[in-house]
């Protein structure tokens, strides 16, 4: 038997360390299916429920244990409204085996080809694998199915990301061998797939877990800002630039918006309204149009036009990022977009403060879309 790595030692102590710690009553081997997902999905900014909710490791699985599919950058759920009018659409389905094993073994790949030929055929029934697959695994199939029929003729960008995780080292060429022959599957079922396969090990799991993301992101705006002797400040930033930073690797960054009491509410009238004024290049400035973002920090420091903001809260604008999110992510190029949106840095410690910020900048009174017929021309 080889002898273990220091890696692989102290990646056992932190798994042990941590089950005990978690006081959810699981097993190593349960806790080390959430510990890796959340690992290898960090930079999607899930819950630790987010997390549980793809976990689906259990008596047929067929070798997946936990699995997750992404909208745009957001993670689908049952009660999650997928927008068919929106052209352009990016899919990502990503797929996890999480064993405590000190090795790679050929056979979970295997497993991975199976289980994609069963469910992820769309000329297969999922629920005719009833008796080989459990009800949990067969669910966040048929979700990841239902939303790829429902955009197909959206042609979206679809990635389909593998990841085998294990306490092991190296990785034998007769397992990585094994991995051509699922992407030949896969592709040819998604054609215009794009996939990947990782094999995660106790270096690649310590390596990421020592990777502690910053609190601390920065905001280039296009525009000397406004700024007071409290540390606050209102400027323009330019549509790209803000996309930016509200994005991680192309991925929403969903923590910064936790203080915002409203959720995201879809294809409703002002949504509907911002996206299509984000379409339409050639009409107005986008801040004439727009009530701008509202951005909550304990500390914001200027240097030259880049504003640097620590653990920022967008506690108005939520609806508006999430339209800028969406229009800006699918596009390739996004330079040459010289429209802004308006931006309030407000710097606040005190914690009441902040909450009367919130209070007050999300206490709006609806204004139905009739009310605003005054307005049109007779």
């Amino acid at each position: 038997m080889a002898q273990k790595t220091n890696d692989q030692i102290i990646l056992e102590q932190i798994i042990k360390e941590r089950c005990a710690e978690s006081g959810d009553e699981l097993t190593v081997s349960e806790y080390f299916e959430i510990y890796s997902a959340s690992e290898i999905l960090k930079n999607y900014d899930l819950s630790y429920d987010d997390i549980s909710y793809g976990i689906v490791g259990d008596g047929g699985d067929g070798g997946i244990d936990s699995i997750y599919t992404f909208i745009n950058g957001e993670p689908l759920k049952e009660d999650t409204p997928v927008n068919t009018n929106q052209r352009k659409n990016h899919i990502e389905l990503i797929i996890i085996q999480s064993k405590t094993s000190a090795s790679f073994k050929e056979d979970a790949v295997i497993k991975f080809r199976e289980s994609a030929q069963d469910l992820f055929n769309l000329a297969n029934n999922p629920d005719d694998y009833a008796a080989r697959y459990n009800a949990d695994l067969i669910d966040k199939v048929k979700l990841f199915r239902d939303s790829y029929a429902k955009l197909a003729k959206t042609f979206p960008k679809i990635e389909i990301r593998y990841f085998y995780a294990t306490q092991g080292d190296e990785v034998h060429h007769n397992v990585s061998g094994k991995v051509q022959k699922l992407q030949e599957d896969v592709v040819k079922m998604f054609s215009g797939a794009d996939f990947s396969f990782e094999f995660i090990g106790a270096s690649e799991l310590l390596e990421m877990t020592r990777n502690v993301p910053s609190t601390s992101r920065v905001l280039e705006v296009a525009e000397s800002p406004i700024g007071t002797t409290a540390g606050s400040y209102l400027c323009l930033v330019s549509l790209s630039k803000y996309y930016e930073f509200i994005s991680d690797s192309g991925s929403l960054a969903r923590s910064i918006f936790e203080s915002n009491v409203r959720d995201y509410q879809g294809s409703v009238v002002v949504n509907t309204g911002i996206r299509k004024t984000l379409e339409n290049r050639d009409s107005e400035n986008f801040w004439y149009l727009n009530n701008g973002v509202t951005i909550i920090t304990p500390k914001a420091v200027m240097a030259g036009k880049q504003l640097t903001i620590e653990d920022p809260q967008i506690v108005n604008g939520l609806q508006t990022s999430h339209e800028i999110y969406q229009y800006f992510s699918p596009l390739d190029n996004h330079e040459g977009d010289e429209r802004a949106v308006l931006v309030r840095v407000i710097c606040e410690e005190n914690e009441e403060a902040r909450d009367r910020i919130i209070r007050a900048t999300n206490s709006q009174t609806a204004i139905p879309p009739a009310s605003l017929r005054s307005s049109d021309d007779i």
